[in-house]
């Protein structure tokens, strides 16, 4: 979800907008605030990579929602760890 900025469209993924001047609410339920909450969530831990390659961002966002998911069901920093090593090390072919 994002707010409808023109570079949001060319990304490659499943890409929905909620865009203030048209409605608060999108049909699915999503807020304007949320997108928004979750970007300034986003922006201070981008930041200290200063700067990204479009892939090293893809990258840096994918990484920040896993772990986003595993903090906001309680998991453990082992579990998280777990997850980000076998991730790094999961085989390509």
């Amino acid at each position: 979800w994002t707010d409808g900025l023109q570079a949001y469209r060319e990304m490659d993924r499943d890409h929905r907008t909620v865009v203030h001047k048209e409605r608060y609410v999108s049909p699915d339920g999503v807020h304007i605030n949320q997108a928004e909450c979750l970007f300034s969530l986003v922006q201070p831990w981008l930041r200290k990579f200063r700067g990204l390659s479009k892939q090293g961002l893809e990258q840096a966002a994918h990484t920040f929602g896993i772990i986003r998911s595993l903090n906001l069901t309680g998991a453990s920093v082992d579990i998280t760890i777990d997850c980000l090593v076998m991730g790094a090390f999961r085989s390509s072919t």
